[in-house]
């Protein structure tokens, strides 16, 4: 794995997709009925942290989650809508939110 700097954590904001809001609730609900004192960060960097370690497996990606990925990928419209509201987000942070 690569070096990874642990000073502290780092807050960024990101546009997510609907359907990765529900799955991220789902886990953060998961993880508290387990007893965890969790959040959303924490459900997210959970999904993120598996999925990391996963892909690090010797093994390849199965056919279906391939396709779902480059469908994802290739819906412009999703995409689009991702992007305009991450730009939208980067103006307001320049401008301020009356603008």
């Amino acid at each position: 794995m690569p070096k990874v700097d642990t000073s502290g954590p780092i807050k960024k904001t990101v546009i997510l997709h609907p359907i990765m809001d529900t799955c991220i609730r789902k886990t953060w609900a998961m993880l508290i009925d387990e007893g965890y004192e969790a959040t959303y960060s924490t459900a997210l960097n959970y999904m993120l942290f598996g999925s990391i370690l996963e892909g690090l497996e010797e093994r390849e990606m199965s056919e279906e989650a391939r396709e779902d990925l480059t469908a994802f990928l290739e819906d412009d419209g999703v995409i689009n809508k991702l992007n305009i509201q991450d730009h939208l987000e980067q103006l307001r942070d320049h401008w301020g939110p009356n603008r």
